[in-house]
């Protein structure tokens, strides 16, 4: 957000293989899960007060700057970007940018959005700005957190700056890894969103250091304070090795202000990235392995095998669960969250009402309801979603979900598996409620390059209802090795799974792999570090063919009777199956 020109500390770059490049496909090390780390020389904090009388003018820009800086597109070089406000102020704020390397921080001042804020702080938009440019290559690999996008957006934060005393800096670096580290243990620290331990560039100021700190709220932002891993961080400062403190609380005050993989979902906001529970531990009576002659041999199941994935994904950094009636799990997987300690708040739990309930009808639909909160040991679900469009049966589902939501129970609703069809019959009998206050916000299907369905998502898309994909990894190994797949994954130096997720991501589309060991779960969610080309996303949306859209709509019409009285009946009326 400054003209860059980055003073020469005297400390050399340290590239890091987690800023990719190359050909080499890179396996997740990083013990901490999606917040692994990795070094860059061009970071920069700014503090700033703007005119009270420029506040909107202000806004304007800094979000078109904050947006494009973000977009790997327009933008490759640049990490990270946070405009947040000073809290108990209007008028003053933190920025704060991480870029990959010096040459990228120069460019920053070269491209039109940063052109277009330096206009606006050349008109007098501006009345106070102080510039601190930080590095974190002479700290260590942990210093800098990785996962530039948080699963949640902020709602407490705080940058405290402290002066170490010279002879103590060791000890301090020693306390603050233990604190960093374990404040990204999603199962240790689950209210942290982010903590980066910054060292000013300046050879004169070698011991200031800044820490930088994101939490879901200023309950979770308390809580840390009484861990044990922040004990070490207190213990130093109280035997004195800290000459000056200051602290500055911030908060972010704008869906855009704070940089997070999230999308919002009505009044929520729900993770980009997600873990899905089908087949963990258990593996429904009528799904299509259980009943084909010729699958593989099911997956380990029972309550320990769930606890066991759901713990590893919630170390690993998820905090988002696709669960679902039909999985047969929720009630395990309500016992590995209550066992894990995850705050409710620190996890977005969707779940699904599947056919035999919907066709039952809207009570049915309600105890349903009641019995998943039961099953999960929440007291509300964030997102309650209608599995299939039962024909003749889903309006009422859906409004009997309306109900939920009325009352509490449900904080958002969805569909999943609705054609433009199905979507437009709820509209038709008015399900949206008034002014569209109860229209779905999300709608997942299968989505990946080899069912693209190229009409469906952007007609949803453009209707503001939020695509989540499942099968995003298409069928696993025998699609991975697709040509296509194949070259694309050699052209950016990553895996299928990380291509096929970055696929969705990069389209807006959140993803909800799942996997089985720890190892897995952190490469599939390596997927916000790199970007696909224009070119290289059409040739994977290319990859769906007409057989695999008959297949699609033989599927659809099996499906919306499966685990019904009318299973085997005929689709009545047309659906846009594209």
């Amino acid at each position: 957000a400054n003209a860059p020109s980055a003073p020469t500390s005297g400390l050399p770059p340290q590239p890091h293989p987690a800023l990719g490049g190359g050909r080499r496909l890179r396996a997740p090390v990083a013990p901490t899960g999606m917040a692994s780390c990795l070094q860059t020389p061009a970071a920069i904090m700014v503090t700033l007060e703007v005119p009270p009388k420029r506040l909107d003018d202000f806004y304007a820009v800094m979000e078109k700057d904050a947006k494009a800086s973000r977009d790997n597109v327009l933008e490759p070089g640049c990490m990270r970007f946070d405009v947040l406000r000073v809290r108990g102020t209007t008028n003053k704020f933190i920025i704060f940018e991480v870029y990959k390397d010096k040459d990228a921080l120069d460019g920053h001042a070269k491209l039109p959005h940063y052109l277009e804020w330096k206009a606006y702080k050349d008109s007098d938009g501006v009345t106070k700005a102080d510039k601190i440019f930080v590095e974190t290559t002479s700290i260590a690999g942990w210093a800098l957190q990785a996962n530039n996008a948080p699963s949640a957006r902020m709602g407490s934060g705080v940058f405290v700056t402290v002066d170490i005393k010279p002879d103590r800096v060791s000890d301090f670096l020693a306390a603050m890894e233990v604190d960093v580290t374990k404040s990204r243990d999603k199962l240790v620290d689950p209210g942290c969103l982010r903590f980066d331990l910054l060292r000013c560039a300046e050879k004169e100021k070698q011991n200031t250091f800044i820490f930088y700190e994101a939490y879901l709220d200023d309950d979770a932002a308390a809580e840390h304070k009484n861990t044990t891993h922040y004990k070490a961080w207190a213990d130093f400062k109280a035997s004195g090795g800290v000459e000056n403190q200051t602290v500055e609380k911030v908060e972010a005050f704008a869906p855009w202000s704070f940089q997070a993989a999230s999308v919002s979902i009505g009044s929520s906001d729900m993770p980009l990235l997600g873990f899905g529970t089908y087949k963990v531990g258990a593996i429904p009576a009528s799904a299509s392995s259980a009943v084909a002659g010729d699958a593989p041999p099911p997956p380990p199941s029972g309550p320990e095998v769930c606890h066991q994935i759901i713990k590893d994904a919630l170390a690993s950094g998820y905090s988002m669960l696709d669960c679902a009636q039909f999985y047969m799990n929720e009630a395990w997987i309500g016992s590995a969250l209550k066992s894990a300690g995850t705050p409710r708040r620190a996890v977005y739990l969707i779940s699904k009402v599947w056919n035999d309930i919907i066709y039952a009808g809207p009570d049915a639909v309600k105890q349903q309801v009641e019995k998943s909160i039961a099953d999960l040991q929440c007291d509300y679900i964030d997102l309650m979603v209608v599995h299939w469009p039962v024909p003749g049966k889903h309006v009422a589902a859906y409004n009997a979900l309306r109900e939920c939501k009325a009352a509490g129970k449900i904080r958002e609703i969805g569909v999943s598996n609705y054609c433009i069809e199905d979507y437009e019959e709820l509209r038709a009998a008015g399900a949206f409620g008034e002014g569209n206050k109860d229209k779905p916000r999300f709608n997942q299907i299968e989505v990946n390059p080899f069912l693209y369905r190229r009409k469906t998502v952007e007609f949803f898309q453009k209707e503001g209802v939020h695509i989540q994909a499942y099968r995003g990894m298409a069928q696993g190994p025998k699609a991975w090795s697709d040509a296509t797949v194949q070259e694309i994954c050699q052209e950016v130096g990553r895996t299928p799974p990380q291509v096929l997720g970055r696929f969705l991501v990069q389209q807006g589309i959140s993803h909800v792999p799942k996997a089985s060991t720890p190892e897995r779960m952190l490469e599939n969610a390596d997927i916000f570090t790199f970007d696909l080309t224009g070119e290289q996303m059409e040739k994977l949306k290319g990859l769906t063919t007409p057989a695999a859209l008959q297949n699609f709509k033989e599927l659809y019409t099996k499906c919306i009777w499966r685990d019904t009285p009318q299973s085997g009946d005929p689709c009545p009326g047309h659906r846009t199956i594209e």
